[in-house]
Formats: structure tokens, sequence, C-alpha cells
């Protein structure tokens, strides 16, 4: 079963984004297969890189329709992404200097994290950016 399973209730009623925050699910399930599984430093680190890439790519994304639509939240948004890019960036940090186990913590961090930022970040913003033709 996965570590983290998408459903309509994350659905921020824009596409891109809905396709973007799967992604990530996605992602940080192959995190917590390759963990479960025992794999070695060099996939753990792989798949780490993916996550923190991505989540750039993404948060640059969603910033960059927030800001078309001028959503007033921007700013408080943004610092949630720059904090999140910051943890994932210490954890990648840590297996490259040698610490292959990604703990129980750290997962939970990551399940935690994004279901709290779509189901209550992400989800302000729905509407303004439906209302600004933005689905």
């Amino acid at each position: 079963m996965p570590f983290m399973v998408w459903d309509d209730t994350y659905s921020v009623k824009v596409n891109r984004c809905d396709l973007e925050h799967q992604r990530l699910f996605g992602i940080i399930n192959a995190l917590q297969d390759a963990m479960s599984a025992g794999k070695g430093r060099n996939v753990v680190q792989r798949i780490v890189r993916e996550l923190n890439a991505y989540a750039k790519t993404h948060f640059s994304s969603e910033e960059m329709l927030l800001e078309r639509a001028g959503y007033p939240a921007l700013a408080r948004h943004r610092s949630e992404h720059q904090a999140f890019i910051a943890e994932v960036t210490h954890f990648e940090k840590s297996i490259a200097n040698g610490n292959v186990l990604i703990s129980v913590e750290v997962m939970d961090f990551l399940r935690r994290w994004l279901s709290n930022h779509i189901l209550q970040t992400d989800r302000q913003y729905s509407e303004h950016l439906n209302r600004n033709g933005i689905k």
C-alpha cells in the first residue's frame, strides 16, 4: 500500500497544481518504498534529490500562478515553500554525508507537511485562482 494516497480531498481545483501534487506524492512514495526495501545510499540520495528538485519546480510554478492572479497571501505561502525546501535540503546533505537512514520522523514530516500544506494553505488559494480564470 502506498505511503501517501491521492484522492479528491486533496484537490485544489487547479488542474496543474493537482497534477504536480500527485507527482510529489509519487516521489515520497518512491522514497518510502526504497527505505522499506533497504535500498542503498545511492538510490535514496537520488530520490531525495529528485524530491528537492521537483518541489522547487512545483513551488515556482505555483507561486507564478499566485503572482499572476494577485494572490494576497503570496509572501506567507512562499515562506512555507522555502521552509520545506530548507528541510529537504538538510535531508539531502545528511544523506550525502553518509547518513543513509531516513527515519520514521522524516517520512512523517514529509507526509504531514505535504498533506497539511495542500489541505490548508493551498486550499486557501483555490477560489482566488478560479475567480481569476485559473482552473
